[in-house]
């Protein structure tokens, strides 16, 4: 059990890192990373649900970080993966709770194919709070750290590159470039 926190604290560390990424492929490595550490960590404490579809999650990433965006093989495959985790969580079922982290993993996914980072920063937000809730529930501290401040992290890249962009467009808009 003790294992299964410490891996868990090691994913929130990681998973701060990956919000400070720009491109689609670091976002993808360090969140493997990441995520790994969570598939551990839950394997450690015994949260079926959540090992089994973090499994798909790291092959998803490896998938992900060589498939083009946006196109039509990346759509379907999203779809391929969206539809694996939906079985794999029913599979794994854990009660109701395991219902809230089958949405928010196939959410994740539909939004990494479209490989945009700061869309993705948001969908953290609703993501990473059902899958809060299932860490409360299955009492992962290190998932309960990761989540929380997975949300925070989330909040303060969407900031910046809003701010960036403002920064920007007013340099634009007074003929600045």
């Amino acid at each position: 059990m003790i294992v299964g926190q410490i891996l868990g604290i090691l994913a929130t560390v990681i998973t701060c890192v990956s919000f400070q990424c720009n491109t689609k492929q670091s976002v993808l490595t360090v969140q493997t990373l990441a995520t790994l550490c969570t598939c551990c960590s839950y394997f450690f404490l015994g949260a079926s649900s959540g090992f089994v579809l973090n499994v798909v999650c790291l092959i998803r990433n490896v998938v992900y970080y060589f498939q083009k965006s946006g196109t039509l093989i990346g759509y379907a495959t999203s779809g391929v993966f969206a539809v694996l985790m939906a079985w794999l969580g029913i599979m794994s079922w854990q009660g109701w709770i395991s219902l809230l982290l089958i949405v928010a993993l196939m959410a994740n996914t539909v939004v990494l194919s479209l490989g945009k980072p700061q869309m993705l920063r948001i969908s953290i937000l609703f993501t990473s709070s059902l899958v809060l809730l299932y860490n409360i529930f299955v009492f992962s501290i290190g998932g309960i750290f990761n989540e929380g401040i997975a949300i925070a992290s989330s909040f303060v890249g969407i900031l910046r590159f809003c701010r960036k962009c403002e920064k920007k467009e007013s340099r634009h808009q007074y003929g600045r470039v």
